[in-house]
């Protein structure tokens, strides 16, 4: 990657300008022209880099239930496991890790019903009581943009806190309008990279422009919408070494150690969820590292910082399935 490609990555990550035309706007941010954000934008996809760009929603903003699943699945029975796991519609991302839990995959359903059901016809088929739903208790940070420049100062402590204190507080689901779903259907999907990437999308529904970015710009700032920009491969952009870091924590100590793995930049995911038969295991940190040698030095570092009674690193060994969480289709 050149430079102004990593400025570009950075941007559209996080800030991505909700905007008639956000090229535009990138290009007046730094120095340089439409045309040529643009370009730079359709040689990061054509390399693979960028996933997709649009909208990432919270789903329980709009009444859906997301968990994490624990699978101990025999060697055996991985590759027909998992093929019938990824064509769940619900499940949007699903790896293989390294530890006898050795497939993690994250579903989200209408419901929690729905995700048992699912769950039981897994079991049932397979023969595998070892599948355990590990939905958030508390949620410490989701920060899934990935700084190319390392210039980019992380979150603080207070600023992580000030967010997310109510993220354990129920969420009353947005109420919307038929034409509403329909918008969320389309923003959800890849969107295009040109001058005015919403056009096509005012064109299909009749709608205005002015009136998408308007109710794009609402439901970033109620909450509906967790993140507007670009989805990375991590992988392709020298984040190499990936690891669900996983600690056993005193229940009186989860929120303190919680506030505190959510400091490090390397961390992107970091939740309290329920510990499960031969998983003793409360506060989950998704950390991304350039190596194998930082990604064990810095769990040590939390290690020393947190002091829990028991911790483990699942490397991930294969991504399985990766991609966003479809609403409202059939």
């Amino acid at each position: 990657m050149n430079e102004l490609q990593k400025q570009i990555l950075n941007i559209i990550q996080a800030n991505y300008p909700i905007e008639a035309k956000p090229f535009a706007a990138i290009a007046n941010e730094l120095g340089s022209d439409e045309e040529e954000i643009i370009k730079q934008v359709d040689l990061l996809k054509d390399g693979g880099l960028i996933r997709r760009i649009g909208a990432i929603f919270s789903a329980a903003h709009l009444g859906y239930v997301s968990t994490l699943v624990a699978a101990k699945v025999p060697i055996n029975r991985v590759e027909e496991f998992v093929v019938e796991v990824n064509a769940i519609s619900g499940v949007s991302h699903n790896y293989g890790r390294m530890h006898q839990y050795n497939i993690w995959f994250t579903m989200t359903m209408p419901g929690k019903e729905y995700i048992q059901a699912r769950l039981n016809q897994l079991r049932s088929k397979y023969g595998i009581d070892d599948i355990y739903s590990l939905p958030a208790e508390k949620m410490f940070k989701i920060k899934v943009d990935f700084d190319l420049q390392d210039n980019r100062p992380d979150k603080t402590i207070e600023d992580i806190s000030e967010k997310k204190k109510n993220s354990s507080a129920k969420i009353i689901p947005a109420e919307l309008s038929s034409r509403q779903r329909v918008l969320i259907r389309e923003l959800q999907l890849d969107l295009p990279v040109k001058s005015e990437p919403f056009a096509d999308i005012a064109e299909k529904l009749q709608m205005t422009v002015a009136d998408i970015v308007e109710q794009v710009s609402q439901w970033k700032s109620q909450g509906v919408i967790r993140r507007f920009g670009a989805s990375v491969r991590h992988n392709k952009i020298g984040f190499t070494a990936n690891g669900m870091v996983v600690f056993a924590v005193e229940p009186d100590r989860i929120e303190e150690s919680g506030r505190l793995l959510a400091q490090y930049k390397q961390v992107s995911h970091c939740y309290h969820r329920p510990t499960a038969p031969g998983w003793p295991y409360n506060l989950f940190a998704m950390t991304h590292c350039h190596s194998d040698q930082e990604l064990e030095k810095l769990s040590q570092e939390m290690i020393q910082l947190i002091k829990p009674l028991q911790s483990d690193i699942l490397r991930t060994s294969i991504e399985y399935k990766k991609t966003n969480v479809k609403y409202f289709v059939d």
